[in-house]
């Protein structure tokens, strides 16, 4: 049986949420927004949450909430960011829950002009 006749699914090792293709449908590597780390697919939004862990990784264990909650948010703007330049901030904003001024900041923190940031498509 040929790759596109067979039935393809792909689970999130986070969030165990499964994306398939069906039976007789060409179907990708990964679903596009997906992505491989040390072996194991993750979708989007787990990619989006795994960057904020990073993010507060190494701060000090008496950092206060609201400071963890805002190192989270800047490694989570910053990850879309680097993930689709071109996306407008309004769009970053959205998808992180967020406003389109903490997308401009952190444009700025990555050494990226905010002012040639890609307009609302």
């Amino acid at each position: 049986m040929s790759e596109a006749a067979q039935a393809v699914d792909w689970t999130c090792e986070r969030c165990e949420m499964t994306v398939s293709w069906a039976a007789g449908t060409e179907s990708p590597e990964r679903p596009t927004t997906w992505a491989e780390r040390d072996g194991l697919l993750y979708c989007l939004g787990c990619q989006r949450e795994l960057a904020g862990e990073e993010g507060i990784a190494d701060a000090p264990d008496e950092t206060p909430p609201a400071e963890l909650q805002k190192l989270r948010s800047h490694a989570r703007i910053e990850f879309e960011v680097k993930r689709d330049p071109e996306r407008p901030d309004n769009q970053v904003a959205k998808v992180c829950h967020t406003s389109v001024v903490a997308v401009r900041k952190a444009r700025e923190r990555m050494g990226l002009d905010p002012s040639e940031a890609p307009t609302a498509r």
